[in-house]
């Protein structure tokens, strides 16, 4: 028995790592950009319940706020789940703390998700 809750606990942290290691920062994102060019965070949610829920809600749904720059798309991840509306105002601070302007927000309504984009450009290197 203590194999088994040996190997279970191996496995989780080696799932923790992954999923730890696939999301960044915005200021890992945002190395190499130069002034003037756009990007778009996007903002995910599975429902309008989920947005509604001010909190978050523990998740395995779709829901994620994405960094999008034209470069390194394979590494756009900031947060994986939805940790409440406070996470995303902590990610648009950011934004502004590493030198992006927001110049326009659009929501995208699908079938089943909420989607929200905030277009920002550089304006400091």
């Amino acid at each position: 028995m203590k194999e088994i809750n040996n190997s279970l606990i191996t496995i989780a942290i080696t799932l923790c790592s992954v999923i730890g290691f696939s999301q960044n920062t915005v200021k890992e994102l945002s190395d190499g950009i130069e002034k003037d060019q756009y990007g778009i965070v996007e903002v995910r949610l599975n429902m309008e319940d989920e947005f509604r829920t001010l909190e978050g809600r523990e998740s395995k749904g779709l829901a994620r706020i994405s960094f999008f720059t034209g470069k390194g798309e394979d590494k756009c991840l900031l947060s994986k789940g939805f940790k409440g509306v406070d996470h995303v105002v902590i990610i648009l601070n950011e934004m502004n703390e590493n030198g992006w302007k927001l110049v326009s927000t659009y929501p995208i309504r699908g079938s089943s998700l909420l989607i929200t984009h905030y277009v920002f450009v550089k304006v400091k290197k």
